[in-house]
């Protein structure tokens, strides 16, 4: 049978597939190549426990417990204010002036209802001796109308007197009686109208006194060397009672507060109760300093409790509010191993190398220790870690227990 040239492209297509298949399956297969696992060249460090002083680094701010605000003691007006917040003043150097006209007539006023009361308090010693003196008049005199009436009362008998002077002479008698019991009341008096004036007189003393006081308060000098913190006013403004003109801190009495963690707490704690102190030292923005711990805060919060730190030296370049780094010297601790911070895994982690491989060890962190003046490394302490063990201190990103190392370089700690 002859086939229709029609077909034959489809003959030699259908030809050329299936060569193509059979070359394809009956090629030649190659093994893959065998992976190697990567072994990462790293660093260690030998352990080598020994006897050190943590240091426990602290956050916190610089203060001044001895902040002043001054304040308007009365409405009145700035007349003067000749210091820049910021701005180190002297001692005795003027701060603030209130305009004077606003407390001296206060004063005057106050002046004069004491000398009034002072003169009112004269005036009735001088009444209460006349009316002494005359007191007795007024009894002799009482005595001599009795005597009188006595008289005229046997003439009347005998009919040598009229009745009309008898009566004169008794209604006499019972004017003078009722003139001695107005004047032996005025004496009685005197003890009370005395304790009237005396206490009227206190309280316009004591006007007096405020008054002076916010006359003497109006005119405001630095009373120690120190710093302006802040100016809320400027020349001229118009102030009320109690408002805030500025505020000034000395130099002399500058703290830093700092949060202490709660498991380092009770230590602290005990140290300031045993009268043990402490060594430490801070950094503020490049600036270094001494400190003293003095307290702990009187109230506790929930990340901790305040300490609060006096600074010793170098307190010229702080000022109020400044973040602050606090370095304090906690009590030697034996077995502890000094580890640099790249060898540390999240807060607790660390990796020993054994046999070419990674294996995973919990730490107990101290605190920090500063080796070579300035280096800081961490102090911790671990069931697991003996002496002469290898420590990764090369910080790889993906570390895991079983992990291949090589070490290429090993440290020791001097």
């Amino acid at each position: 049978m002859k086939l229709d040239r029609r077909y034959w492209p489809w003959v030699i297509l259908s030809l050329g597939v299936g060569v193509f298949l059979l070359l394809v399956l009956t090629r030649p297969r190659q093994e893959a190549p065998p992976v190697r696992p990567r072994i990462w060249q790293v660093e260690a460090l030998t352990v080598k426990p020994r006897t050190l002083s943590p240091v426990l680094t602290l956050y916190g701010k610089v203060e001044n417990p001895a902040l002043m605000r001054v304040t308007a003691p009365a409405a009145s007006q700035v007349k003067s204010l000749p210091v820049h917040e910021g701005e180190r003043v002297r001692q005795g150097q003027p701060l603030v002036r209130l305009d004077p006209r606003d407390f001296e007539p206060r004063v005057l006023q106050a002046q004069a209802g004491v000398a009034e009361l002072e003169a009112q308090m004269r005036l009735e010693r001088e009444r209460h001796a006349s009316d002494l003196a005359s007191l007795a008049h007024e009894r002799k005199l009482l005595e001599l109308l009795r005597n009188q009436v006595k008289r005229l009362e046997r003439l009347r008998h005998r009919n040598l007197s009229s009745a009309a002077a008898l009566d004169q002479a008794r209604m006499e008698v019972e004017r003078q009686a009722l003139a001695l019991q107005q004047r032996q009341l005025a004496v009685d008096q005197h003890a009370a109208r005395i304790a009237e004036l005396q206490a009227r007189l206190d309280k316009a003393r004591a006007e007096l006194a405020q008054a002076r006081l916010a006359l003497e308060r109006s005119q405001v000098d630095a009373p120690y060397e120190g710093i302006v913190a802040q100016v809320a006013v400027a020349e001229g403004d118009m102030v009320q009672p109690h408002q805030l003109l500025l505020s000034l801190y000395p130099l002399a009495q500058m703290e830093v507060r700092a949060k202490v963690p709660a498991p380092f707490q009770k230590e602290i704690a005990d140290s300031l109760a045993a009268g043990q102190e402490m060594a430490a030292w801070g950094e503020s923005l490049g600036h270094r300093f001494r400190l003293r711990l003095r307290r702990l805060a009187g109230q506790a919060e929930a990340g901790g409790i305040d300490a609060l730190l006096e600074v010793v030296s170098d307190a010229q370049a702080l000022r109020l509010n400044m973040p602050a780094t606090v370095h304090l010297q906690r009590p030697p601790q034996d077995g502890v191993v000094p580890l640099p911070y790249a060898a540390l895994y999240g807060n607790d982690l660390i990796y020993r190398i054994v046999e070419g491989g990674l294996r995973a060890a919990r730490v107990i962190p101290l605190g920090d220790w500063h080796r070579n003046g300035d280096q800081s490394w961490l102090l911790v302490r671990s069931p697991d870690l003996r002496a002469g063990d290898l420590v990764l201190v090369t910080h790889l990103p993906d570390a895991a227990d079983g992990m291949a190392v090589t070490v290429k370089a090993r440290r020791e700690v001097d």
